[in-house]
């Protein structure tokens, strides 16, 4: 279910009216994003322009949403530096003016027509995190995304210490505040020589150790990083612990991997745990040594797929020769259908809570 959407002519600077946000509906977009962060958050705008067009409160963005190298010292060099509630800052120079200007562009027309290669800000003139939230608060909408964040330990196994970072997911507020952010704890180490994959995360990725849930619009957050949905004890904690109504789960699966196991494994978050399930997606070419699988999917408590993206199809050929980045597909948050889902077949009651004996 992509939606092609009506060119809308608003004032730069103008918010569109509240009334035509519906809080309980998310926008879960597909992207495929390069080693250029400009045009990489050009096409997270055009998203979110798309989100407004369908009246959501809040966009959902993949894994390595702002920023997808290839190679480990780009992703080292163009990590930044993320601060809880961390305001808007540094607005007044003149890169972050260029940059906000190309963004206000995008946001009010749908497009980067009026953007030439010359607009276009070198890495280090760039932060994602401030793009994030000038598109937050421009849009009037929340935003969550993953990005690579500094701070984290050398590696602690290696004879050379080598320096790493956070694969980190964070939600920004509509006033541009980040109000949660979660380190991605299981990191992607895999090696399929059959199919030409061979990604090791932890060379440059640190491993997070915390759970993370966080209020919203559509509901009370879980939030997770891709690899992670392998690991289905997560889920039960943030569901039945930190009471999460919607999992999250930001992604760049490879194709091999994902037309594998993509759909059966979050179709089985969402059914064991109860609840909604938003996974983004990349998808697509994003340089000569990687590609993602896509298909964005929306899913119910009980395990129906919603919305679908697309991608590339259990033989790893593409869908539909016309599916492009970056789109979004939207699902309203049903909370009367999550609490008719748990009353009729209360798992978590019949539950034994026990060690099972042999």
């Amino acid at each position: 279910h992509r939606h092609r959407h009506r060119h809308r002519h608003r004032h730069r600077h103008q918010k569109p009216p509240l009334m035509n946000i519906s809080l309980n509906r998310a926008a879960i977009a597909q992207l495929c994003s390069t080693a250029n962060k400009h045009r990489n958050l050009l096409n997270i705008a055009k998203c979110a322009n798309q989100a407004k067009e369908q009246c959501a409160s809040m966009l959902f963005l993949p894994e390595c949403c702002g920023f997808l190298g290839s190679s480990a010292q780009e992703t080292l060099t163009n990590a930044e530096e993320i601060i809880n509630g961390s305001p808007l800052i540094d607005q007044d120079s003149r890169s972050a003016s260029a940059l906000s200007t190309t963004l206000e562009c995008v946001l009010e027309t749908g497009n980067d027509l009026g953007i030439s290669n010359q607009d276009i800000l070198e890495n280090s003139q760039v932060s994602i995190v401030k793009g994030l939230q000038t598109i937050a608060m421009k849009s009037d909408m929340w935003i969550s995304g993953t990005l690579h964040e500094q701070g984290a330990p050398a590696s602690p196994s290696a004879a050379e210490k080598r320096p790493r970072v956070y694969n980190t997911h964070i939600i920004v507020d509509n006033h541009g505040q980040i109000v949660s952010k979660y380190r991605k704890i299981h990191l992607f180490d895999v090696s399929i020589p059959s199919q030409g994959v061979n990604l090791c995360e932890s060379a440059t990725t640190a491993p997070g150790s915390t759970l993370v849930v966080c209020d919203s619009p559509i509901g009370k957050l879980g939030l997770s990083t891709c690899y992670d949905l392998r690991f289905a004890e997560m889920y039960r904690a943030l569901v039945e612990e930190g009471g999460a109504d919607v999992i999250l789960i930001p992604s760049a699966f490879t194709v091999p991997t994902g037309k594998a196991h993509w759909h059966t494994l979050l179709r089985a978050r969402a059914i064991e745990n109860q609840c909604y399930l938003l996974a983004s997606a990349q998808y697509g070419e994003h340089n000569e040594k990687r590609k993602s699988y896509g298909h964005s999917l929306a899913i119910d408590p009980w395990g129906e797929v919603l919305s679908d993206a697309g991608g590339y199809d259990s033989m790893g050929s593409i869908l539909d020769n016309d599916l492009a980045t970056p789109s979004i597909i939207v699902c309203d948050i049903d909370h009367g259908k999550l609490k008719t889902t748990r009353e009729r077949l209360p798992i978590r009651m019949h539950r034994q809570n026990c060690l099972y004996s042999w």
